[in-house]
């Protein structure tokens, strides 16, 4: 069982939720729930087990799950300063609402979509990772080459500058059906997280606006502005990831390149905020706070 799931042995302590139901208190859970505010993990397990400490020197053996999380939040401005906390706070708020979250991360080949994905979701709390590769290979199995053969074409393969009509073509059949996906899991209440450069910038807000669900979506494009740490991040994946051909997508800078140079149109049109992830720490506090300010009135972060 992954070391987050699993409770902390070292205290009796319980935590009573809104229902009734109780579990013992879990150190790992709680720095889960710590990295929604954009600390580093070491930072959130150092911030549980000061919070485990406590609640193991108070002598309870039962707290409120409304009561922790004002133990955590006083916690996390004590150690971390108030701006951790305060966002603590307001994602804690946010998540009640229950309306479903929509993450859509856009990007060229090899900027490093799937890792800060992955990493993301965690942070969030979200267990379910849409990839678009994912989506044209299911439909690469319905859709022969006959009818739509940009479909089975690699995209830095299509014929893209000037035109971009063959990678058009081909992410608008992919991004319909991820849009489909989506759009099941928001009527599900369920949240989600949807990566691929397939993901033209505004689409997913577009097309799921006026959804049942009412989800929330944020949409970040996720770019490397510096070419020479593309290549770099491309040579990585051809050592350590050969399953996914970082030798052709290599061979395919300039084009790749040229991918991300039109996705930036696209968001600029779109007003979809361009991420540089030479740069990744931030984009937690970005993504977080973005769903916050949609879902509740957020104050002004302290001083």
């Amino acid at each position: 069982m992954p070391i987050d799931l699993v409770a902390s042995r070292s205290t009796n302590v319980r935590v009573r939720d809104r229902v009734g139901l109780d579990l013992p208190f879990s150190r790992g859970i709680m720095a889960s729930a710590i990295l929604a505010t954009g600390l580093p993990t070491d930072d959130a397990y150092r911030i549980a087990s000061d919070i485990q400490r406590q609640l193991d020197s108070s002598g309870v053996t039962e707290i409120g799950a409304d009561e922790i999380a004002t133990l955590a939040a006083e916690t996390i401005d004590r150690i971390a300063g108030p701006s951790f906390g305060h966002r603590y706070r307001a994602w804690r708020e946010a998540k009640r609402i229950g309306r479903p979250l929509v993450v859509v991360l856009s990007g060229a080949p090899g900027v490093g979509k799937s890792t800060v994905a992955t990493r993301l979701a965690v942070r969030l709390g979200i267990s379910r990772i849409v990839t678009t590769d994912a989506i044209r290979e299911v439909l690469r199995t319905v859709i022969p080459a006959s009818v739509l053969p940009e479909l089975h074409a690699s995209t830095y393969e299509l014929d893209v500058p000037p035109s971009y009509a063959g990678f058009e073509r081909q992410a608008s059949v992919v991004a319909a059906a991820t849009r489909a996906v989506a759009a099941r899991l928001a009527t599900e209440r369920r949240s989600v997280l949807l990566e691929g450069v397939h993901l033209l910038p505004g689409y997913i807000t577009r097309t799921l606006a006026g959804h049942s669900a009412n989800p929330v979506v944020v949409e970040r494009l996720l770019v490397l502005d510096d070419a020479g740490v593309h290549r770099a991040q491309l040579k990585y994946r051809a050592g350590n990831e050969p399953g996914r051909g970082g030798d052709r997508t290599l061979d395919h800078l300039a084009t790749i390149r040229h991918i991300q140079e039109h996705l930036v149109g696209h968001a600029t049109r779109r007003a979809v905020p361009v991420f540089d992830l030479a740069h990744p720490a931030e984009l937690t506090h970005q993504v977080v706070d973005a769903v916050v300010a949609e879902l509740v009135e957020m104050p002004a972060e302290p001083a």
